[in-house]
This record gives C-alpha cells, structure tokens and sequence, in this order.
C-alpha cells in the first residue's frame, strides 16, 4: 500500500523511481495502479478471488466465509477503488440500493453510505 501524507491522510503522489543495482533515478509524476492503494488484506482476497477465477461459491467452500459477506466485500473493494460493477450503469435510482440490501449484497451501513453519497451527488 502507498504511503498517505501524515497531514491530511490523502494518498500520495509516487514522482521518483530508483534503481538500486546502479542508482539511476527518474523524477516526475507516475500513474500508480488501483491496486497499490489497497491495504494486505484486501490484496488477499483479491489474489484469492482471481485463484478462485472469480467463483465466490468457490472461495465460501476454502475460506468458510458466506457468500453474502464475501459478496459484500467485493462490493466495498469496487468502492474503495472507485470501480462499478458492469451493468451497474442501468440502476441509478434508490431502488437498486434497496434491492441489494434486501438480498443481503450490501449491509445496512453500505446502503446508507450508498443513499448519502446520492444525495451529496443530487445537492452538489
């Protein structure tokens, strides 16, 4: 995970590259993945989710996690890397936050995470 400034806690910038055989260094700003953002447990489950090729019921079967809180999971790792899922274009109203929480995808937490972050969106 990429270090966050000690000040504000926003991600930080990578704008040096180094090699250590001969000492060469690179200045200027660098496009960093997604994935350097994310924290051990969270590159876990994902190296676990890409074994598993992408088969939760998988996953549930090795880990002894349910389905619905790995689902949920998924669904959090999607946020936290500002990713949406394909198809997901097609419901942008409440009903889809209440419909996921119905079928236990997202928790009570997420959806209301979910509800204000639609609202902010609407106001601003």
């Amino acid at each position: 995970m990429l270090p966050v400034c000690p000040v504000c806690g926003k991600p930080m910038k990578v704008t040096e590259l180094m090699c250590t055989y001969d000492n060469v260094k690179v200045s200027g700003m660098f496009k960093v993945s997604p994935l350097a953002f994310l924290e051990e447990d969270d590159m876990k489950f994902i190296l676990l989710f890409l074994r598993s090729r992408g088969n939760l019921k998988e996953i549930e079967r090795v880990t002894g996690i349910g389905y619905f809180t790995l689902r949920g999971r998924l669904e959090k790792l999607l946020d936290k890397m500002g990713l949406r899922p394909i198809g997901d274009e097609e419901f942008e109203g409440n009903e889809d936050v209440f419909t996921k929480l119905k079928k236990g995808i997202i928790s009570v937490e997420d959806a209301l995470n979910m509800l204000k972050k639609k609202g902010g969106e609407e106001n601003g």
